[in-house]
């Protein structure tokens, strides 16, 4: 029978990114995924990392520690895989969209807020506003979310972890009083040492005969438009945001949907999105969609990101709600559970 030191349930961002960092520091990892890697929104996200903006600072560390190690894999990833996550260094624009945000902006982290309209469409000249004044970002970068979470997976077996697919389920797991002892499927059983949950917003559901994990899914659609004009920043401004990736397409998003796991793409959040674009730019009359997208984040209270251990079982630990900033926090919360398993 097979022993291994982790079993990761979930091959996310974090899931990904938490084998990667076990497997580098010669664990023995067994990954266990439903459907495919980079499945949800780990491989269909906009994989901007964007600054923090919040008042936290455990989660400005988080930000932080996690933006540092985004810069790390991109100089060290063809060391272990063959897969480019291509990182993209560009421009963010940050459009302030009322004086709340501006005051918190400008007391709270000292940022130079630019107020000239014709200042910054020197960088975007379809803009036509920018409400409360911009922030401009030149230490910013994009990634391919569904690049980056198979480029840490292809890592992680390229340095001896094993994958299956499977429907997991938490009655596949044996236990010896409060600690998980091995793993079955139909087939096989394995003796596990630690278990990590890292399975988006399907995590709650997945723990909840052991613990209450407040993760819900929170759904968000996108746009992707061929279009001739050029568009050389990363806009945000609101929840929403307007990006050229390298794929050459225009992605125009999002939507915040509170409707459990209804899944689909509808009309109404297509004219949503299109709206709020027409709002702030002029022009992009020649726009041919593409692609339309729909996904699932793992929004938590508060969006705090879960990272912890169980409260009952002495081995068994949970990495997600990291809402929309998944791609952003994946390495940091990937390496953060790495060291609370493992300390």
């Amino acid at each position: 029978m097979e022993k291994y030191d982790l079993l990761i349930v979930g091959s996310g961002v974090v899931g990904s990114s938490l084998a990667f960092y076990s497997a580098k520091n010669n664990k023995k990892v067994l990954i266990v995924e439903k459907n495919f890697t980079g499945f949800n929104s780990s491989g269909n996200a906009q994989g901007g990392l964007a600054p923090y903006l919040g008042t936290d600072n455990s989660i400005k560390k988080l930000h932080d520690n996690s933006y540092f190690l985004h810069k790390e894999f991109k100089n060290i990833f063809q060391n272990y895989t063959e897969i480019n996550p291509n990182y993209n260094e560009k421009r963010l624009i940050h459009i302030i969209n009322s004086a709340e945000e501006k005051k918190l902006l400008s007391n709270n982290f000292g940022y130079k807020i630019n107020n000239d309209l014709n200042f910054i469409k020197n960088f975007e000249p379809n803009l036509k506003k920018i409400n409360h004044g911009a922030i401009i970002f030149d230490d910013y970068m994009e990634v391919d979310s569904f690049n980056l979470t198979n480029s840490l997976m292809s890592s992680s077996l390229n340095m001896g972890a094993k994958y299956i697919n499977y429907d997991f389920k938490i009655e596949n797991l044996q236990f010896n009083k409060n600690n998980v002892d091995s793993f079955s499927t139909i087939d096989e059983k394995f003796m596990i040492k630690n278990v990590a949950i890292t399975a988006g917003p399907w995590t709650s559901e997945i723990a909840k005969n052991h613990d209450h994990l407040n993760v819900k899914p929170l759904k968000g659609q996108l746009l992707k438009f061929k279009t001739s004009q050029d568009f050389n920043n990363s806009i945000s401004w609101g929840k929403d945001y307007a990006t050229k990736k390298m794929d050459s397409l225009l992605w125009i998003g999002t939507t915040e949907e509170d409707v459990k796991f209804t899944e689909g793409k509808t009309e109404e959040a297509k004219v949503k999105i299109l709206n709020s674009f027409y709002e702030m730019f002029d022009g992009f009359d020649d726009l041919n969609l593409i692609d339309h997208t729909a996904c699932f984040r793992p929004y938590s209270e508060n969006n705090i990101p879960i990272i912890k251990k169980s409260d009952k079982l002495t081995n068994l630990f949970y990495g997600s709600g990291s809402g929309r900033n998944g791609i952003k926090l994946g390495l940091g919360m990937g390496e953060k559970l790495y060291q609370k398993i493992f300390s």
